[in-house]
């Protein structure tokens, strides 16, 4: 074979090898993406937190079954208690029955104490003082190698995963910090969602909003199923309106903006936010021709307040307002009265909607 044989031939072998390495890097990104679907489904079906953390650390072992140990912590923000979550995947003499650890590496320590630096590595772990105390342990499991990361819970203490493997073969070890690093890229919105998730669990025991007074969202989504069950069955009116400010305001504009919505309903009407420019109020009506006196009402209590205490109001404030039996479940009635609160085109001023049409009173919607 001469030269540029030989050189044809490496030619031919480079791609197939290329190839074999994309190929191992697809595959496990799309074990990846199984993981995301599960932990997803965790979210949305409000899973105990620490069966979520659990599935985090099972994931770990499923992506890595050989390779990785996992080991998930968790510290207050003063660092002064520490505790493995999975402590059974740890020996007894590293924490007590319940995961607390006595002997916490100082570089660990430091990095979380540092929440700027997200992701860190720690090489040679098996042979430095301040991780001693796990030695045993480590070279066990020929461990040489911790790659982190680290999230604030919502109480502003520390979620830890600390991902242990050995030292490989130069173009395994290539490899294997490649997929850890795609791992750990994906760790902070794992944790993060469940952060969320257990906020917005907290929020759903709620019924007002500590700020401004008004229903949280889901209260007034509960409110409104039962005003919708009993227009039905008495056959009753009800009118939903949204009010929407152009521009977002600050704390005290918004408690003042909600405190003058307020002002305008009765006992039994409903009034809350969807987000710091949106505001909807719901309220049983004897016929179409009050909810043109409800708007009316909410412009002039808009229109008396003073322009120097909710300064942006200057910017434009829209009121729409839809019907029921016209539409007949909760997002019908939002989404219409929200177009005709779209449809308003001056600075301060309603629509009503009507079989689709947007009108200032109902003898506009019967005008051909």
């Amino acid at each position: 074979m001469d030269s540029s044989d030989h050189l044809n031939s490496n030619n031919n072998v480079a791609p197939v090898l290329e190839q074999s390495e994309a190929e191992r890097q697809c595959e496990f990104l799309l074990q990846l993406r199984q993981v995301d679907a599960r932990l997803l489904d965790c979210i949305a079906q409000s899973t105990h937190s620490l069966m979520y953390i659990e599935q985090l650390v099972q994931s770990a072992w499923k992506l890595f079954p050989q390779a990785v140990r996992p080991c998930f912590l968790w510290c207050d923000q003063e660092q002064t208690r520490w505790r493995i979550l999975n402590h059974q995947d740890w020996q007894a003499d590293m924490a007590d029955a319940m995961g607390h650890l006595e002997h916490v590496p100082q570089s660990l320590m430091t990095f979380v104490a540092s929440p700027s630096r997200q992701f860190g590595h720690e090489s040679a772990i098996s042979s430095r003082a301040s991780w001693h105390h796990w030695h045993g342990f480590l070279a066990q499991h020929n461990l040489d190698h911790c790659a982190l990361v680290s999230v604030p819970d919502e109480n502003g203490d520390w979620l830890t995963m600390c991902l242990f493997f050995e030292t490989l073969s130069e173009s395994e070890q290539s490899y294997l910090n490649w997929c850890v690093q795609q791992f750990l890229a994906s760790l902070p919105h794992w944790i993060n969602a469940l952060v969320v998730r257990r906020a917005a669990d907290e929020k759903l025991q709620e019924h007002t909003d500590e700020q401004t007074g008004l229903l949280q969202p889901h209260a007034f989504q509960n409110g409104l199923g039962m005003m919708l069950r009993d227009a039905r069955r008495y056959f009753l009116r009800l009118a939903f309106a949204t009010v929407t400010v152009k521009d977002e305001l600050e704390a005290a504009e918004l408690k003042l903006l909600s405190d003058t919505l307020r002002s305008t309903l009765r006992d039994n009407d409903l009034l809350s936010s969807f987000g710091e420019r949106e505001f909807v109020m719901a309220m049983r009506i004897g016929q179409l021709d009050d909810a043109e006196v409800v708007a009316t009402k909410i412009m002039t209590a808009l229109q008396e307040t003073d322009p120097n205490e909710v300064s942006l109001l200057a910017n434009g404030v829209s009121i729409g307002v839809a019907f029921y039996p016209e539409h007949t479940d909760q997002n019908r009635l939002y989404f219409a009265s929200k177009a005709a609160a779209g449809a308003v085109t001056e600075k301060l001023g309603y629509r009503l909607e009507y079989y689709g049409k947007f009108v200032r009173n109902l003898d506009e919607a019967y005008q051909e």
